[in-house]
């Protein structure tokens, strides 16, 4: 009977052992590794990864993962437009049979881990409409079994990695709307698919490209320059699609397969490209269709404009056999020292009276210059104004041209005058200098090297105007003429939700440019007071046709291809009748001049499917030197329309919040354009307390209004809408005002 407890107690521990051991071993490696994955991330919905725990043995039941039937290690995970937040940690690397990897559409940040390209395995990555950052390592060559790289729409930066050309397996590659900059990589034998547009490529197109395979390859929206080389595209399959558009390409395009049967767009926005399928046509055959130094089959060749010369043929004497003799020789030295010694005394005789003649000029300039400042600007004004029918009708030809030694003396005697003028240019408003100097001034406010005054001129009474000043001190326009032609191509854009340019005043020592005065501050003092006993209290519809206002003024500036570039409440003024008014157009263009004010010229949507917003030329008035500080600024540093859009989005997620979306805040609502519509409670909460009546009976239209804004203000500058289409959207919002 002793016996029998103790058999009991022995095939217990002999069964129990194997099943407390395999509780305590519980989910395998892998299943480790992605759960780790789930705990790094800052944010994701609770039903995407609802099913992913640590009960399970293996992680082959989860949802978007995939194992080997048999082994149960994972062979993929697909987890595309699944909202995460997060960036992929560095253990990723040791999901060793791992073969496809989907995390497109999400909001991952970081780096790419390191160890990710360990997984020798790995056929597809897809990491597109992201926001990871950082540089692609060299690494990446050791991927072979690589078919498909998608990491289109990212923050990547620094130059491709030279083994990523190496693979031989790849067939996919999507690098497209990132920061990629260097030379364009050559040797993609096996690809099929290849989109490296909106980058910073620079340099030339490479001359072994290769390409064998090829049905689409774009290179649009980068800084390639130089020729189309005629071995680039030697290799390249004759039906292939191929993209060269928005660069500044130069020369022909060679007459060869696959180049001159392509869409006239795949070539368009190269201003210095002919030849077809454009229809400009080269006036000069081009010289660039082979490389220089390099001919068609490749062997050394003289350079092109030594080849262009033609070859003498070599004599034995130059008369008939005679030497010429040494007497002539001497005649020939002596007349040619004597031609030389003539040109000279003639160039000092002309440089002397040229000089005396000058100072002859200055002193009557100075004997007629008047004394007072005042009559001297009054009465430039009249100069200019009559000047004013023929400037503009040759404002096109260069400088040199325009001051001709005809005129030369008038010029420069009426040099000191040009330089103390009043012009108005608007043709409406009557202001002397005389005038102005008398009127009372206010300090409005300061940016950017300038001073905005509230000038007010009349004295009181009826006829009292004010206009606004703004008082330039140091800037990169040195020149009155250029001064002038800036101020008179700002002075053109004319809208009602724009600022008018009235005139301008050029000094020695400061410039001031004069605006209309608009009556009742800045968006910034006037929507967003705090504690609720505000007497300029916005309702919806009040804010609603702000937006609109703004949005106009906007998308009239984009229609004539130009760029604000530092949209933010206080460059937004209201008048009385709380329109919106958009002032510091051209601001950066005036302080800092043309040739130091450049920006890249393309849209979002930068690719073959729309060109709408990439033809954006001259954008002169946009700046990248301000940097990211503000929140109203884009995050890419090159100014274009759709930073514009992203500053509209903020201002009018402020309008409607009462505060402002900082990145971070912002992160969430970038993930996918069905999260409000998935958050309404959320999203109505968010509407600012001083609207909170409307908010029941506006709550289709608020939500809309959110929408757009958190559209706008994407961080991926292709899923921002263009001006007009915002505007179209806030248009169908019934307004009752």
């Amino acid at each position: 009977m002793s016996t029998t407890p103790l058999l009991h107690r022995f095939f217990f521990f002999f069964f129990a052992i194997p099943v407390l051991i395999s509780s305590v071993s519980g989910l395998n490696s892998d299943g480790t590794i992605l759960l780790s994955f789930k705990n790094s991330l800052l944010s994701h919905p609770s039903t995407v990864l609802q099913n992913w725990n640590h009960a399970d043995a293996t992680p082959c039941s989860w949802s978007g993962v995939t194992c080997a039937p048999q082994y149960g290690y994972v062979t993929s995970l697909l987890l595309p437009s699944s909202h995460l937040l997060g960036s992929i940690p560095e253990d990723f690397g040791r999901l060793q049979h791992l073969r496809s990897l989907d995390l497109s559409n999400n909001a991952i940040n970081g780096t790419l881990p390191i160890s990710l390209f360990n997984c020798s395995e790995l056929q597809t990555l897809s990491l597109s409409s992201n926001f990871i950052s950082g540089e692609l390592p060299e690494l990446i060559g050791g991927l072979q079994s690589l078919q498909v790289l998608n990491l289109s729409h990212n923050g990547f930066i620094g130059k491709l990695p030279k083994s990523l050309s190496s693979l031989k397996k790849l067939s996919q590659v999507s690098l497209n709307n990132n920061y990629f900059s260097g030379s364009v990589l050559g040797g993609f034998d096996s690809v099929e698919v290849l989109d490296l547009s909106s980058n910073f490529f620079n340099g030339t197109l490479p001359l072994d490209f290769g390409g064998g395979r090829l049905k689409y390859l774009n290179l649009s929206n980068n800084k390639l320059s130089g020729p189309v080389y005629l071995t680039f595209a030697e290799n390249i399959p004759a039906n292939a699609v191929v993209d060269l558009s928005f660069n500044t390409l130069t020369g022909q395009i060679p007459e060869m397969l696959p180049l001159y049967n392509q869409k006239e767009e795949h070539f368009a926005g190269n201003l210095d490209l002919c030849g077809k399928p454009l229809k400009k046509m080269c006036t000069v055959p081009s010289s660039h269709s082979i490389p220089t130094n390099v001919t068609s089959d490749g062997s050394a060749t003289a350079t092109a404009a030594i080849a262009a010369i033609p070859k003498t043929t070599r004599q034995s004497n130059t008369h008939g056999g005679q030497k010429v003799k040494p007497g002539k020789i001497t005649a020939i030295v002596i007349g040619d020292i004597a031609a030389i010694v003539l040109l000279a005394v003639l160039f000092l005789y002309a440089y002397h009276f040229r000089k005396t003649k000058t100072n002859q000029n200055t002193k009557e300039i100075n004997v007629e210059e008047p004394k007072g400042g005042v009559a001297t600007s009054c009465s430039c004004l009249h100069f200019i104004i009559r000047e004013e029918t023929s400037e503009t009708a040759t404002e096109s030809e260069p400088e040199g041209d325009h001051d001709n030694r005809n005129h030369h003396n008038k010029n420069h005697m009426n040099n000191k005058e040009k330089e103390r003028c009043l012009v108005m240019v608007d043709g409406e408003t009557e202001l002397d200098m005389e005038t102005l100097l008398k009127a009372s001034a206010y300090i409005l406010g300061s940016s950017r090297g300038s001073i905005m005054y509230k000038a007010v001129v009349g004295g009181g009474g009826v006829g009292e105007m004010a206009f606004a000043v703004r008082r330039i001190g140091e800037s990169a326009v040195e020149k009155n003429r250029e001064f002038e032609k800036i101020v008179r191509v700002i002075g053109k854009f004319r809208h009602r939700n724009l600022v008018k340019i009235c005139g301008f005043y050029w000094g020695e020592d400061e410039k001031l440019v004069i605006y209309d005065y608009v009556s009742n501050g800045s968006l910034a003092g006037a929507a967003y007071k705090m504690g609720g006993s505000s007497a300029s209290h916005l309702s919806f519809d009040v804010r609603l046709k702000i937006a609109k206002g703004i949005a106009k003024g906007l998308s009239y500036i984009h229609d004539k291809k130009h760029v604000h570039g530092n949209i933010k409440p206080s460059n937004i003024l209201l008048t009385s009748e709380m329109d919106p008014v958009i002032s510091d157009f051209g601001l950066e263009w005036l302080i800092l001049g043309k040739t130091n004010f450049t920006t890249r010229n393309y849209g979002n949507k930068r690719s073959t499917s729309s060109h709408e917003e990439t033809t954006i030329k001259n954008s002169t008035f946009a700046i990248s030197s301000h940097g990211n500080t503000s929140p109203y600024h884009a995050p890419e540093s090159t100014k274009t329309p759709k930073c514009d859009v992203y500053s509209f989005g903020i201002v009018l997620l402020e309008l409607l919040s009462g505060k402002v979306f900082l990145d971070n805040e912002l992160t969430q609502w970038n993930m996918d354009s069905s999260i409000v519509e998935d958050n309404k409670t959320k999203i109505l909460k968010m509407v600012d307390g001083l609207t909170i009546a409307d908010v029941y009976e506006k709550k289709d239209s608020l939500l809309t209004c959110f929408k757009l804004g958190f559209s706008c203000a994407s961080f991926a500058p292709l899923k921002r809408p263009l001006m007009r289409e915002a505007l179209q959207v806030l248009e169908k919002i019934p307004c009752s005002l």
